[in-house]
Protein backbone atom coordinates (compact mmCIF):
# COMPACT_ATOMS: atom_id res chain seq x y z
CA UNK A 1 0.00 0.00 0.00
CA UNK A 2 2.54 2.61 0.93
CA UNK A 3 4.49 1.64 -2.20
CA UNK A 4 1.27 2.30 -4.48
CA UNK A 5 0.90 5.69 -2.85
CA UNK A 6 4.70 6.50 -3.29
CA UNK A 7 3.84 5.65 -7.26
CA UNK A 8 0.94 8.17 -7.22
CA UNK A 9 3.16 10.85 -5.65
CA UNK A 10 5.49 10.42 -7.96
CA UNK A 11 3.38 10.37 -11.09
CA UNK A 12 1.77 13.75 -9.38
CA UNK A 13 5.07 15.54 -8.99
CA UNK A 14 6.23 14.58 -12.62
CA UNK A 15 3.18 15.80 -13.89
CA UNK A 16 3.78 19.20 -12.13
CA UNK A 17 7.07 19.22 -13.60
CA UNK A 18 5.70 18.53 -17.28
CA UNK A 19 3.59 21.82 -17.09
CA UNK A 20 6.26 24.09 -15.98
CA UNK A 21 8.40 22.81 -18.79
CA UNK A 22 5.34 22.80 -21.39
CA UNK A 23 5.12 26.53 -20.23
CA UNK A 24 8.76 27.81 -20.82
CA UNK A 25 10.24 28.65 -24.22
CA UNK A 26 13.02 27.34 -25.51
CA UNK A 27 15.94 29.97 -26.45
CA UNK A 28 18.21 27.61 -28.43
CA UNK A 29 17.75 24.37 -30.56
CA UNK A 30 20.56 22.64 -28.12
CA UNK A 31 18.39 23.33 -25.26
CA UNK A 32 15.20 21.84 -27.28
CA UNK A 33 16.74 18.80 -28.28
CA UNK A 34 18.08 18.44 -24.59
CA UNK A 35 14.53 18.86 -23.20
CA UNK A 36 13.12 16.38 -25.94
CA UNK A 37 15.61 14.04 -25.13
CA UNK A 38 14.93 14.23 -21.60
CA UNK A 39 11.20 14.05 -21.76
CA UNK A 40 11.44 10.78 -23.83
CA UNK A 41 13.85 9.30 -21.10
CA UNK A 42 11.68 10.27 -18.24
CA UNK A 43 8.57 9.00 -20.39
CA UNK A 44 10.18 5.71 -20.85
CA UNK A 45 11.58 5.08 -17.52
CA UNK A 46 7.74 6.29 -16.18
CA UNK A 47 6.04 3.90 -18.63
CA UNK A 48 7.90 0.87 -17.94
CA UNK A 49 5.53 0.14 -14.51
CA UNK A 50 1.60 -0.28 -14.95
CA UNK A 51 -1.40 -2.07 -13.69
CA UNK A 52 -2.76 -5.00 -15.15
CA UNK A 53 -6.20 -6.07 -14.92
CA UNK A 54 -6.08 -7.89 -11.98
CA UNK A 55 -4.34 -5.05 -10.13
CA UNK A 56 -0.93 -6.57 -10.75
CA UNK A 57 2.36 -4.18 -11.22
CA UNK A 58 3.90 -5.53 -14.47
CA UNK A 59 6.52 -3.69 -16.89
CA UNK A 60 5.86 -2.80 -20.02
CA UNK A 61 7.38 0.07 -22.66
CA UNK A 62 5.99 2.22 -24.73
CA UNK A 63 2.59 3.01 -22.82
CA UNK A 64 0.56 6.34 -22.33
CA UNK A 65 1.22 8.17 -19.16
CA UNK A 66 -1.71 9.85 -18.60
CA UNK A 67 -3.44 6.19 -19.37
CA UNK A 68 -1.14 4.38 -16.66
CA UNK A 69 -2.37 7.23 -14.68
CA UNK A 70 -5.90 6.59 -14.68
CA UNK A 71 -5.56 3.04 -14.56
CA UNK A 72 -3.98 3.44 -11.09
CA UNK A 73 -6.59 5.83 -9.85
CA UNK A 74 -9.35 3.54 -10.71
CA UNK A 75 -7.65 0.15 -9.99
CA UNK A 76 -7.09 1.98 -6.00
CA UNK A 77 -10.07 3.52 -5.52
CA UNK A 78 -11.65 3.18 -2.21
CA UNK A 79 -15.00 1.77 -1.85
CA UNK A 80 -17.72 2.55 1.25
CA UNK A 81 -18.92 -1.04 1.96
CA UNK A 82 -22.69 -1.64 2.33
CA UNK A 83 -24.41 -1.96 5.94
CA UNK A 84 -27.40 -4.45 5.44
CA UNK A 85 -29.60 -3.71 8.64
CA UNK A 86 -32.94 -4.71 6.75
CA UNK A 87 -35.25 -5.98 9.74
CA UNK A 88 -36.28 -9.59 8.51
CA UNK A 89 -32.41 -10.50 8.56
CA UNK A 90 -31.09 -8.76 11.93
CA UNK A 91 -34.48 -7.91 13.64
CA UNK A 92 -37.01 -5.15 13.85
CA UNK A 93 -34.81 -3.25 16.91
CA UNK A 94 -31.21 -4.25 15.69
CA UNK A 95 -32.27 -2.33 12.73
CA UNK A 96 -33.58 0.77 13.99
CA UNK A 97 -30.28 2.50 15.71
CA UNK A 98 -28.41 3.49 12.68
CA UNK A 99 -31.63 4.63 11.41
CA UNK A 100 -32.31 6.60 14.04
CA UNK A 101 -28.09 8.01 14.18
CA UNK A 102 -28.43 9.32 10.36
CA UNK A 103 -31.97 10.26 9.70
CA UNK A 104 -33.65 11.50 13.32
CA UNK A 105 -30.83 12.40 15.29
CA UNK A 106 -29.30 15.55 12.74
CA UNK A 107 -33.00 16.80 13.32
CA UNK A 108 -33.54 16.79 16.82
CA UNK A 109 -30.19 18.51 17.57
CA UNK A 110 -30.27 20.96 15.51
CA UNK A 111 -33.47 22.50 16.54
CA UNK A 112 -32.60 21.36 20.25
CA UNK A 113 -35.91 18.61 20.79
CA UNK A 114 -34.42 18.07 24.44
CA UNK A 115 -34.71 21.10 25.52
CA UNK A 116 -37.32 22.32 24.17
CA UNK A 117 -39.66 19.10 26.07
CA UNK A 118 -37.99 18.63 28.79
CA UNK A 119 -36.54 15.05 28.04
CA UNK A 120 -33.62 13.12 26.92
CA UNK A 121 -34.62 11.98 23.40
CA UNK A 122 -33.96 8.23 22.88
CA UNK A 123 -30.25 6.35 22.55
CA UNK A 124 -29.25 3.04 21.57
CA UNK A 125 -29.46 1.02 24.66
CA UNK A 126 -33.15 2.45 24.94
CA UNK A 127 -34.17 1.28 21.39
CA UNK A 128 -32.62 -2.25 22.07
CA UNK A 129 -33.50 -2.40 26.28
CA UNK A 130 -35.60 -4.92 27.67
CA UNK A 131 -38.64 -4.75 27.73
CA UNK A 132 -39.79 -2.32 30.83
CA UNK A 133 -43.42 -2.05 32.72
CA UNK A 134 -43.74 1.12 34.84
CA UNK A 135 -46.42 0.81 37.64
CA UNK A 136 -48.13 4.28 39.30
CA UNK A 137 -51.07 5.04 40.80
CA UNK A 138 -52.57 6.68 44.01
CA UNK A 139 -52.12 5.80 47.54
CA UNK A 140 -52.22 2.44 49.26
CA UNK A 141 -53.75 1.27 45.82
CA UNK A 142 -51.46 -1.72 45.42
CA UNK A 143 -48.72 -0.89 43.04
CA UNK A 144 -46.07 -2.41 44.84
CA UNK A 145 -48.56 -5.23 45.11
CA UNK A 146 -48.83 -6.18 41.16
CA UNK A 147 -45.23 -5.76 40.92
CA UNK A 148 -44.82 -8.58 43.44
CA UNK A 149 -47.43 -10.47 42.42
CA UNK A 150 -46.48 -11.24 38.90
CA UNK A 151 -42.28 -11.20 40.42
CA UNK A 152 -44.13 -14.14 42.65
CA UNK A 153 -42.50 -12.39 46.03
CA UNK A 154 -44.39 -13.46 48.61
CA UNK A 155 -41.88 -11.47 51.14
CA UNK A 156 -41.94 -8.66 48.29
CA UNK A 157 -38.87 -7.90 46.15
CA UNK A 158 -37.61 -5.02 48.54
CA UNK A 159 -36.92 -7.95 51.22
CA UNK A 160 -33.58 -8.46 49.04
CA UNK A 161 -32.37 -5.02 49.83
CA UNK A 162 -33.83 -3.11 53.00
CA UNK A 163 -32.25 0.02 52.04
CA UNK A 164 -34.44 0.86 49.36
CA UNK A 165 -37.26 1.18 51.88
CA UNK A 166 -35.70 4.25 52.94
CA UNK A 167 -36.26 5.94 49.62
CA UNK A 168 -40.15 5.84 49.08
CA UNK A 169 -40.08 9.63 47.22
CA UNK A 170 -38.28 7.65 44.49
CA UNK A 171 -39.11 6.02 41.52
CA UNK A 172 -37.22 2.78 41.38
CA UNK A 173 -36.24 0.18 38.04
CA UNK A 174 -36.26 -3.27 39.25
CA UNK A 175 -33.55 -5.18 37.06
CA UNK A 176 -32.04 -8.83 37.39
CA UNK A 177 -28.14 -9.33 38.90
CA UNK A 178 -26.74 -12.45 41.14
CA UNK A 179 -26.00 -9.53 43.84
CA UNK A 180 -28.32 -7.51 45.28
CA UNK A 181 -27.28 -3.36 45.29
CA UNK A 182 -29.49 -0.04 44.96
CA UNK A 183 -27.64 2.66 42.54
CA UNK A 184 -28.71 6.09 43.23
CA UNK A 185 -27.38 9.77 43.10
CA UNK A 186 -23.87 10.53 41.30
CA UNK A 187 -23.62 6.58 41.39
CA UNK A 188 -25.70 6.17 38.48
CA UNK A 189 -23.60 7.56 36.13
CA UNK A 190 -21.16 4.57 36.13
CA UNK A 191 -23.87 2.39 35.28
CA UNK A 192 -23.27 2.72 31.34
CA UNK A 193 -25.64 0.07 30.50
CA UNK A 194 -28.29 1.35 32.24
CA UNK A 195 -31.17 2.38 29.03
CA UNK A 196 -32.78 5.07 31.39
CA UNK A 197 -29.60 6.30 32.76
CA UNK A 198 -29.68 9.60 31.09
CA UNK A 199 -33.32 10.70 32.54
CA UNK A 200 -31.37 10.91 36.27
CA UNK A 201 -30.06 14.21 34.92
CA UNK A 202 -34.08 15.20 36.17
CA UNK A 203 -32.94 13.79 39.53
CA UNK A 204 -33.42 16.01 42.61
CA UNK A 205 -30.29 15.69 44.57
CA UNK A 206 -29.86 13.85 47.91
CA UNK A 207 -32.96 12.44 49.64
CA UNK A 208 -35.71 14.32 46.89
CA UNK A 209 -37.34 12.32 44.06
CA UNK A 210 -35.01 10.08 42.03
CA UNK A 211 -34.54 7.49 39.66
CA UNK A 212 -32.75 4.43 41.35
CA UNK A 213 -31.87 1.57 39.81
CA UNK A 214 -32.73 -1.67 42.12
CA UNK A 215 -30.68 -5.28 41.01
CA UNK A 216 -32.14 -8.28 42.55
CA UNK A 217 -32.06 -12.00 41.63
CA UNK A 218 -35.86 -12.76 40.76
CA UNK A 219 -36.43 -14.80 37.95
CA UNK A 220 -38.58 -12.76 36.05
CA UNK A 221 -36.23 -9.51 35.71
CA UNK A 222 -33.94 -11.86 33.44
CA UNK A 223 -37.05 -11.63 30.80
CA UNK A 224 -38.88 -8.11 31.35
CA UNK A 225 -38.27 -5.21 33.70
CA UNK A 226 -40.52 -3.13 36.18
CA UNK A 227 -40.40 0.59 37.41
CA UNK A 228 -42.34 1.07 40.63
CA UNK A 229 -43.17 4.56 41.78
CA UNK A 230 -44.08 6.40 44.60
CA UNK A 231 -48.03 6.77 45.25
CA UNK A 232 -49.73 10.32 43.34
CA UNK A 233 -50.42 13.24 45.91
CA UNK A 234 -50.54 17.13 44.59
CA UNK A 235 -47.11 17.71 46.80
CA UNK A 236 -46.10 15.60 43.52
CA UNK A 237 -48.12 16.95 41.18
CA UNK A 238 -48.31 20.52 41.70
CA UNK A 239 -50.15 22.79 38.86
CA UNK A 240 -48.31 23.12 35.56
CA UNK A 241 -47.28 26.97 36.29
CA UNK A 242 -45.61 25.71 39.42
CA UNK A 243 -43.52 22.58 38.19
CA UNK A 244 -40.03 22.42 38.74
CA UNK A 245 -37.20 21.61 36.09
CA UNK A 246 -36.42 18.46 38.23
CA UNK A 247 -38.36 15.72 40.11
CA UNK A 248 -41.18 13.42 39.97
CA UNK A 249 -43.33 14.97 37.33
CA UNK A 250 -40.31 15.00 34.90
CA UNK A 251 -38.66 11.97 35.55
CA UNK A 252 -42.49 10.42 35.14
CA UNK A 253 -42.74 12.09 31.91
CA UNK A 254 -39.70 11.04 30.71
CA UNK A 255 -40.75 7.44 31.53
CA UNK A 256 -44.19 7.19 29.81
CA UNK A 257 -42.53 8.29 26.57
CA UNK A 258 -39.98 5.35 26.92
CA UNK A 259 -41.24 2.41 28.86
CA UNK A 260 -43.52 -0.22 26.72
CA UNK A 261 -45.92 -1.12 29.13
CA UNK A 262 -47.68 1.16 31.72
CA UNK A 263 -50.32 -0.07 34.63
CA UNK A 264 -52.45 2.53 36.53
CA UNK A 265 -53.44 1.57 39.84
CA UNK A 266 -56.42 2.78 42.19
CA UNK A 267 -59.25 2.04 43.95
CA UNK A 268 -62.50 3.79 44.00
CA UNK A 269 -61.40 5.49 47.19
CA UNK A 270 -58.18 7.03 45.57
CA UNK A 271 -60.42 9.58 42.61
CA UNK A 272 -58.47 12.37 43.75
CA UNK A 273 -57.39 15.23 41.95
CA UNK A 274 -54.24 13.83 40.99
CA UNK A 275 -55.44 11.57 39.14
CA UNK A 276 -56.80 14.41 36.80
CA UNK A 277 -53.52 15.00 36.58
CA UNK A 278 -51.99 12.30 35.59
CA UNK A 279 -54.28 10.73 32.87
CA UNK A 280 -53.86 13.68 30.76
CA UNK A 281 -50.14 12.85 30.32
CA UNK A 282 -51.09 9.24 29.97
CA UNK A 283 -53.60 10.16 26.87
CA UNK A 284 -50.80 10.21 23.80
CA UNK A 285 -49.89 6.66 25.16
CA UNK A 286 -53.07 5.53 25.98
CA UNK A 287 -52.38 2.08 23.75
CA UNK A 288 -49.52 0.99 26.04
CA UNK A 289 -52.03 1.95 29.18
CA UNK A 290 -54.05 -0.23 31.42
CA UNK A 291 -55.81 0.96 34.08
CA UNK A 292 -56.63 -1.45 37.23
CA UNK A 293 -59.43 -0.82 39.36
CA UNK A 294 -57.72 -2.70 42.30
CA UNK A 295 -58.91 -3.92 45.92
CA UNK A 296 -61.97 -6.13 44.18
CA UNK A 297 -61.87 -7.85 47.27
CA UNK A 298 -63.44 -5.28 49.39
CA UNK A 299 -66.93 -5.32 47.57
CA UNK A 300 -69.53 -7.14 48.99
CA UNK A 301 -71.95 -7.65 45.69
CA UNK A 302 -71.49 -7.53 42.09
CA UNK A 303 -73.38 -4.32 41.33
CA UNK A 304 -71.47 -2.17 43.76
CA UNK A 305 -68.45 -3.05 41.83
CA UNK A 306 -69.40 -2.53 38.70
CA UNK A 307 -70.91 1.03 39.15
CA UNK A 308 -67.45 1.97 40.79
CA UNK A 309 -65.88 0.49 37.51
CA UNK A 310 -68.34 2.66 35.48
CA UNK A 311 -67.46 5.88 37.63
CA UNK A 312 -63.67 4.91 36.87
CA UNK A 313 -64.13 4.76 33.27
CA UNK A 314 -66.02 7.87 32.46
CA UNK A 315 -63.16 9.11 34.33
CA UNK A 316 -60.51 8.46 31.95
CA UNK A 317 -62.74 8.80 28.60
CA UNK A 318 -63.21 12.46 29.76
CA UNK A 319 -59.42 13.28 30.19
CA UNK A 320 -58.41 11.20 27.08
CA UNK A 321 -58.20 12.81 23.51
CA UNK A 322 -58.32 9.55 21.18
CA UNK A 323 -58.40 5.77 21.79
CA UNK A 324 -60.16 3.43 23.67
CA UNK A 325 -58.40 2.59 27.31
CA UNK A 326 -58.17 -0.99 28.72
CA UNK A 327 -59.65 -1.10 32.30
CA UNK A 328 -59.17 -3.93 34.57
CA UNK A 329 -61.04 -4.75 37.73
CA UNK A 330 -57.60 -6.34 40.22
CA UNK A 331 -56.72 -7.74 43.33
CA UNK A 332 -53.34 -9.03 44.49
CA UNK A 333 -54.65 -9.59 48.01
CA UNK A 334 -57.52 -11.44 50.22
CA UNK A 335 -60.54 -13.47 48.79
CA UNK A 336 -63.85 -12.60 46.47
CA UNK A 337 -67.03 -12.90 48.10
CA UNK A 338 -69.16 -14.08 45.48
CA UNK A 339 -68.91 -16.57 42.45
CA UNK A 340 -69.88 -13.19 40.51
CA UNK A 341 -67.31 -11.41 41.60
CA UNK A 342 -64.89 -14.14 41.24
CA UNK A 343 -65.71 -15.27 37.53
CA UNK A 344 -66.09 -11.34 37.06
CA UNK A 345 -62.41 -10.32 38.48
CA UNK A 346 -60.98 -13.64 37.25
CA UNK A 347 -61.59 -13.04 33.66
CA UNK A 348 -60.02 -9.48 34.13
CA UNK A 349 -57.01 -11.32 35.95
CA UNK A 350 -56.51 -13.72 33.00
CA UNK A 351 -56.91 -10.90 30.91
CA UNK A 352 -53.36 -9.43 32.55
CA UNK A 353 -51.33 -12.31 32.82
CA UNK A 354 -52.36 -12.96 29.16
CA UNK A 355 -50.97 -9.51 28.08
CA UNK A 356 -47.59 -10.18 30.87
CA UNK A 357 -47.41 -14.04 28.81
CA UNK A 358 -47.24 -12.09 25.10
CA UNK A 359 -45.08 -9.18 26.79
CA UNK A 360 -42.17 -10.56 24.71
CA UNK A 361 -43.62 -10.05 21.45
CA UNK A 362 -46.02 -7.52 21.77
CA UNK A 363 -43.52 -4.75 23.38
CA UNK A 364 -42.15 -4.16 19.66
CA UNK A 365 -45.05 -2.82 18.34
CA UNK A 366 -45.56 -1.02 21.59
CA UNK A 367 -41.95 0.42 21.34
CA UNK A 368 -41.80 1.32 17.77
CA UNK A 369 -45.21 3.41 18.33
CA UNK A 370 -43.85 5.54 20.79
CA UNK A 371 -40.50 5.92 18.64
CA UNK A 372 -43.11 7.17 15.71
CA UNK A 373 -44.39 9.69 17.83
CA UNK A 374 -40.73 10.55 19.20
CA UNK A 375 -40.11 11.47 15.09
CA UNK A 376 -43.02 12.99 14.78
CA UNK A 377 -42.49 15.71 17.65
CA UNK A 378 -38.78 16.31 16.27
CA UNK A 379 -40.40 17.06 12.88
CA UNK A 380 -42.74 19.56 14.13
CA UNK A 381 -40.38 21.05 16.48
CA UNK A 382 -38.95 21.93 13.31
CA UNK A 383 -41.21 23.31 11.38
CA UNK A 384 -42.16 25.55 14.89
CA UNK A 385 -38.57 26.85 14.82
CA UNK A 386 -38.73 27.19 10.72
CA UNK A 387 -41.26 29.61 11.03
CA UNK A 388 -40.12 31.57 14.10
CA UNK A 389 -37.07 32.08 12.06
CA UNK A 390 -38.74 33.68 9.36
CA UNK A 391 -40.24 35.70 11.73
CA UNK A 392 -37.23 36.68 12.51
CA UNK A 393 -36.06 37.39 9.78
CA UNK A 394 -39.12 39.97 8.57
CA UNK A 395 -38.73 41.71 11.98
CA UNK A 396 -42.29 40.41 12.74
CA UNK A 397 -43.57 39.63 16.70
CA UNK A 398 -42.36 36.45 17.21
CA UNK A 399 -45.42 34.71 18.31
CA UNK A 400 -47.78 31.89 15.50
CA UNK A 401 -51.27 32.65 15.22
CA UNK A 402 -53.76 30.35 15.08
CA UNK A 403 -53.34 30.10 11.08
CA UNK A 404 -49.38 29.57 11.41
CA UNK A 405 -50.00 26.52 13.33
CA UNK A 406 -52.95 25.31 11.12
CA UNK A 407 -50.09 25.83 8.54
CA UNK A 408 -47.06 23.66 10.10
CA UNK A 409 -49.63 20.75 10.61
CA UNK A 410 -50.70 20.50 7.65
CA UNK A 411 -46.64 19.60 6.43
CA UNK A 412 -47.84 16.79 8.92
CA UNK A 413 -50.90 15.66 7.62
CA UNK A 414 -49.43 12.96 4.73
CA UNK A 415 -47.09 11.48 7.52
CA UNK A 416 -48.55 7.70 8.92
CA UNK A 417 -50.40 8.48 12.33
CA UNK A 418 -50.47 12.44 12.14
CA UNK A 419 -54.50 12.66 12.79
CA UNK A 420 -53.88 10.79 16.02
CA UNK A 421 -50.59 12.60 16.97
CA UNK A 422 -52.21 16.10 16.14
CA UNK A 423 -54.78 15.70 18.65
CA UNK A 424 -52.75 14.29 20.82
CA UNK A 425 -50.36 17.14 21.04
CA UNK A 426 -52.21 19.89 19.80
CA UNK A 427 -51.20 22.30 22.50
CA UNK A 428 -47.07 21.78 21.69
CA UNK A 429 -46.98 24.59 19.05
CA UNK A 430 -48.82 26.69 21.06
CA UNK A 431 -46.56 26.38 23.68
CA UNK A 432 -44.13 26.28 21.58
CA UNK A 433 -42.33 29.77 22.35
CA UNK A 434 -42.66 29.28 26.00
CA UNK A 435 -40.95 26.26 25.80
CA UNK A 436 -37.77 26.95 23.61
CA UNK A 437 -34.67 29.14 24.29
CA UNK A 438 -35.70 31.91 21.06
CA UNK A 439 -31.66 32.20 20.87
CA UNK A 440 -31.16 28.77 19.45
CA UNK A 441 -33.93 29.05 17.04
CA UNK A 442 -32.95 27.97 13.64
CA UNK A 443 -34.24 27.30 10.21
CA UNK A 444 -34.53 23.90 9.06
CA UNK A 445 -32.35 21.55 6.35
CA UNK A 446 -34.39 20.69 3.58
CA UNK A 447 -31.95 17.63 2.97
CA UNK A 448 -32.63 16.88 6.66
CA UNK A 449 -36.37 17.05 6.57
CA UNK A 450 -36.68 15.46 3.41
CA UNK A 451 -35.01 12.54 4.77
CA UNK A 452 -36.67 12.11 7.98
CA UNK A 453 -39.87 12.64 5.83
CA UNK A 454 -39.13 9.76 3.37
CA UNK A 455 -37.97 7.58 6.64
CA UNK A 456 -41.20 8.19 7.96
CA UNK A 457 -43.54 7.70 5.15
CA UNK A 458 -41.54 4.52 3.29
CA UNK A 459 -39.33 2.47 5.42
CA UNK A 460 -41.17 3.05 8.86
CA UNK A 461 -44.77 1.44 7.75
CA UNK A 462 -42.71 -1.51 6.76
CA UNK A 463 -40.78 -1.84 9.85
CA UNK A 464 -43.72 -1.49 12.04
CA UNK A 465 -45.15 -4.76 10.11
CA UNK A 466 -42.30 -6.92 10.27
CA UNK A 467 -42.75 -6.33 14.13
CA UNK A 468 -46.27 -7.78 13.31
CA UNK A 469 -44.98 -10.78 11.52
CA UNK A 470 -42.28 -11.60 13.73
CA UNK A 471 -43.03 -15.22 15.57
CA UNK A 472 -44.82 -15.10 18.75
CA UNK A 473 -42.50 -14.93 21.75
CA UNK A 474 -44.34 -16.30 25.60
CA UNK A 475 -42.42 -15.22 29.12
CA UNK A 476 -40.51 -18.76 30.44
CA UNK A 477 -41.02 -17.78 33.65
CA UNK A 478 -43.79 -19.83 35.37
CA UNK A 479 -46.89 -16.62 35.99
CA UNK A 480 -48.58 -16.33 38.97
CA UNK A 481 -52.35 -17.98 38.85
CA UNK A 482 -55.26 -15.64 38.84
CA UNK A 483 -56.02 -16.13 41.76
CA UNK A 484 -53.15 -14.88 44.16
CA UNK A 485 -54.49 -17.02 46.96
CA UNK A 486 -53.01 -20.08 44.56
CA UNK A 487 -49.48 -21.01 43.78
CA UNK A 488 -48.93 -22.56 40.65
CA UNK A 489 -47.87 -25.93 39.37
CA UNK A 490 -45.82 -26.91 37.19
CA UNK A 491 -47.74 -28.67 33.54
CA UNK A 492 -46.17 -32.18 32.65
CA UNK A 493 -44.52 -30.33 29.76
CA UNK A 494 -42.76 -27.95 31.92
CA UNK A 495 -41.78 -30.43 35.00
CA UNK A 496 -37.74 -31.15 34.97
CA UNK A 497 -37.13 -34.85 34.07
CA UNK A 498 -35.20 -36.89 36.66
CA UNK A 499 -32.69 -39.70 35.55
CA UNK A 500 -33.54 -43.12 37.63
CA UNK A 501 -30.98 -45.18 35.61
CA UNK A 502 -28.95 -45.47 33.50
CA UNK A 503 -27.84 -48.55 30.88
CA UNK A 504 -24.05 -48.73 29.64
CA UNK A 505 -23.85 -51.39 26.56
CA UNK A 506 -20.45 -53.01 26.66
CA UNK A 507 -18.88 -55.71 24.32
CA UNK A 508 -19.05 -59.12 25.12
CA UNK A 509 -16.37 -61.62 25.26
CA UNK A 510 -16.74 -65.98 23.93
CA UNK A 511 -17.78 -67.02 27.16
CA UNK A 512 -20.55 -64.46 27.88
CA UNK A 513 -21.64 -65.67 24.33
CA UNK A 514 -21.99 -69.74 25.38
CA UNK A 515 -23.58 -68.80 28.64
CA UNK A 516 -26.02 -66.63 26.79
CA UNK A 517 -27.03 -68.63 24.14
CA UNK A 518 -27.65 -71.50 26.96
CA UNK A 519 -30.20 -68.82 28.49
CA UNK A 520 -31.68 -67.75 25.05
CA UNK A 521 -32.12 -72.10 24.67
CA UNK A 522 -33.88 -72.30 27.97
CA UNK A 523 -36.13 -69.32 26.95
CA UNK A 524 -37.23 -71.00 23.50
CA UNK A 525 -38.11 -74.27 25.29
CA UNK A 526 -39.95 -72.66 28.09
CA UNK A 527 -42.24 -70.13 25.51
CA UNK A 528 -42.22 -73.01 22.99
CA UNK A 529 -40.85 -70.83 20.47
CA UNK A 530 -39.13 -72.63 17.30
CA UNK A 531 -35.84 -71.95 17.05
CA UNK A 532 -35.31 -71.28 13.40
CA UNK A 533 -37.40 -68.28 13.85
CA UNK A 534 -36.17 -64.75 12.55
CA UNK A 535 -36.71 -63.59 15.98
CA UNK A 536 -34.62 -66.02 17.21
CA UNK A 537 -31.87 -64.89 15.24
CA UNK A 538 -31.71 -61.47 15.45
CA UNK A 539 -31.99 -61.50 19.33
CA UNK A 540 -29.12 -63.51 19.06
CA UNK A 541 -27.04 -61.23 17.23
CA UNK A 542 -28.05 -58.36 18.88
CA UNK A 543 -27.24 -59.86 22.45
CA UNK A 544 -23.76 -61.18 20.93
CA UNK A 545 -23.35 -57.64 19.98
CA UNK A 546 -23.21 -56.09 22.99
CA UNK A 547 -24.31 -56.37 26.93
CA UNK A 548 -26.10 -53.81 29.24
CA UNK A 549 -24.89 -53.06 32.36
CA UNK A 550 -27.72 -50.93 34.68
CA UNK A 551 -26.70 -47.64 37.26
CA UNK A 552 -29.50 -46.87 39.08
CA UNK A 553 -29.84 -43.26 40.96
CA UNK A 554 -28.35 -44.25 44.24
CA UNK A 555 -25.06 -45.64 42.21
CA UNK A 556 -25.23 -42.35 40.25
CA UNK A 557 -24.99 -39.99 43.24
CA UNK A 558 -22.42 -42.24 44.93
CA UNK A 559 -19.94 -42.12 42.18
CA UNK A 560 -20.27 -38.51 42.00
CA UNK A 561 -19.44 -37.65 45.89
CA UNK A 562 -16.30 -40.19 45.60
CA UNK A 563 -15.13 -38.01 42.20
CA UNK A 564 -15.61 -34.86 44.51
Amino acid sequence: MNNTTDLLNNEKKKKKKTKKRSKTQSTTEATTEDNSTTKKKRGKSRDKIHLDDQGNFIEDEGRKRRGSYRKLKKAYEIMTKKIIHDPKLIGVLPSLPLFYQQIVVPVRDRHNYNEQTKTVGWDFNEILAKPSILVIGSSNAGKTSLINYLLREKKGYQSHYDAVKDFKSSLTHLIYDESPKLIRNSDTVNAKSWPFREITKFNKEKNGCQLQLLQIKSPLLKEITFIDSPPLTDDLLPPLYMLASTGYYQLLSNLIRKVDLIFFVTTSNAFTSSIDKIIPLLSPYIYKTVFCLNKSDQYKNFADLTKDRKKFSDIIFKLITTGEPKILCTYFKGYLSTSEIRKYVHDDMETLLSRIKKFPTQYKVSRLLSLQIHMLETIQNAYIHNEIRKREKKSLVKILLNEDRDEINKNLADLPYSETFLKNFNDDTSNALEKCNLAKVKNMKPDDIDALRAFLINDYPYIQSVAEEEPEIHIKFLLPLCDPNKDPSLTVNDKKKVIKEIKIAIPTNDEDEEEEEDDDDDYFKKNSVSKTTDTEKNIKKDKKKQKFITLDKATIENMIKEKN
